[in-house]
């Protein structure tokens, strides 16, 4: 018996791999079609408790944002939304929001996966690309409200001082 009849799961996983792999070049050459047919392979050969799963459907969402299907963020929204999860899932489900002008789902989905892991170097340039917003300091007021702007930049200018804030 040959080392890949005896596991059958541990060949799905790396033909899921490589699907993968193919689609991720593809994604770099804005080639997004092409990208979500390998995703999607990836996704389909992958056996149900492969701890790769979610980031294959989070990139094939991602894959069919870009390329003008909106049923992709659904894909994204799911593969965030799996307990055992990587922070890139967020990083693309941000990128997907963002494509379609979500910009609250996507400054929280930042939030998410920057708690997940906060060194990731992709949602830390998301993160200044998005400029996340502190919490207004009376919530029950406008942000747009002068006393509000005038306390958020008294605390801003305290925090800034005492070296809270980078």
């Amino acid at each position: 018996m040959t080392a890949q009849a005896a596991h059958p799961s541990a060949t799905r996983i790396q033909e899921a791999e490589e699907e993968y792999q193919l689609g991720r070049v593809f994604f770099k050459k804005k080639q997004w079609r092409i990208a979500s047919q390998h995703f999607s392979l990836a996704e389909k050969r992958a056996p149900r408790n492969d701890a790769q799963l979610h980031l294959y459907r989070s990139w094939h969402g991602l894959a069919l944002v870009y390329s003008q299907d909106i049923s992709g963020l659904n894909l994204c929204r799911h593969a965030a939304a799996e307990k055992c999860i990587e922070a890139t899932v967020f990083q693309n489900l941000v990128l997907a929001e963002l494509k379609l002008n979500h910009r609250k789902r996507a400054c929280e989905a930042l939030r998410q996966g920057l708690r997940l892991d906060p060194r990731h170097r992709g949602l830390l340039t998301l993160k200044k690309k998005v400029r996340l917003r502190r919490r207004q300091c009376l919530t029950f007021l406008k942000r747009e409200n002068p006393l509000n702007k005038w306390l958020g930049k008294m605390t801003y200018r305290r925090m800034m001082r005492r070296g809270d804030l980078r």
